[in-house]
């Protein structure tokens, strides 16, 4: 399980850690809620502890597990949707799943796209590039003491590569 102080992911908000757990009585019933704090957008959140396991909450990743971001990174996945509106769905879809692999193949597939377009990404394609980015970077600064920075020019590094640049 978790505790006080751990380093977790939570879906779509990114990195944090958990600061308290506090039980609060709510219609006469006690109940404890883990108070979870995302640095990188200042915001604080309270989760039900029996909520923990179907929230997708995890902890953030470990330094072996950099190879795989990188590879995910430089490869992303292949998508069979042209419609543009599905193509975002699928992408927001991904974001979802707090996975750091899923948000990098979001950035490796957007990437690529906004490479090989003349005039750029779509609005709503812009928006999940940037969301990506700021999940994985919340979770970098966390996992592997990263400045902000760093954790932008750790993913920029990477995806440039699998541009060919």
């Amino acid at each position: 399980m978790f505790n006080v102080g751990d380093h977790v992911v939570y879906p779509y908000h990114g990195a944090g850690t958990i600061r308290n757990i506090e039980v609060k009585e709510v219609l006469g019933k006690k109940l404890s809620y883990f108070v979870l704090y995302f640095p990188l957008n200042d915001v604080t959140l309270m989760l039900p502890e029996d909520r923990i396991s179907s929230s997708g909450l995890r902890k953030v990743i470990e330094e072996t597990q950099l190879d795989e971001l990188i590879h995910a990174l430089q490869n992303g996945i292949q998508t069979k949707n042209e419609n543009p509106k599905q193509y975002s769905r699928e992408n927001e879809n991904l974001l979802k799943t707090g996975s750091i692999i899923d948000a990098a193949h979001v950035i490796a597939n957007l990437s690529l796209k906004e490479y090989e377009r003349t005039n750029g990404l779509h609005i709503q394609d812009r928006k999940n590039l940037d969301k990506a980015k700021q999940l994985i970077v919340s979770e970098l600064i966390l996992a592997n003491d990263m400045t902000e920075d760093e954790a932008y020019a750790f993913i920029d590094k990477n995806v440039q590569v699998s541009q060919g640049a």
